[in-house]
């Protein structure tokens, strides 16, 4: 994964599990944040026919500008970071999401 320059502040990871509950959203606000943040997912079970997951982040408001991305993608890396949408998605499967976002100075 890219990195930026300096030193780590802090970071926030974290984990869910969509038991098949459709999509799932966690927004995440920040104080003008330089990070770096990465998602990944796992299929648990599913279904014989049509299954459909997704993870990663939807939207990212960085130096006052709105990205919004459809699908999300899995991995950015921005500066002046103030709010982060992550989203994950389940039709006829379990997953497991996993989102780790690292906090520069």
């Amino acid at each position: 994964m890219s990195t930026m320059k300096g030193s780590i502040w802090a970071q926030n990871i974290g984990w869910r599990f969509n038991n098949n509950a459709g999509v799932d959203t966690i927004n995440f606000n920040f104080n003008n944040r330089n990070i770096t943040a990465e998602a990944a997912i796992s299929l648990i079970t599913h279904g014989k026919k049509n299954i459909w997951a997704e993870c990663g982040f939807s939207r990212v408001v960085s130096n006052g500008v709105v990205e919004n991305f459809d699908p999300p993608i899995p991995k950015l890396q921005r500066s002046n970071v103030t709010s982060l949408r992550y989203r994950d998605a389940a039709s006829n499967c379990n997953i497991r999401v996993r989102w780790s976002i690292l906090f520069w100075t």
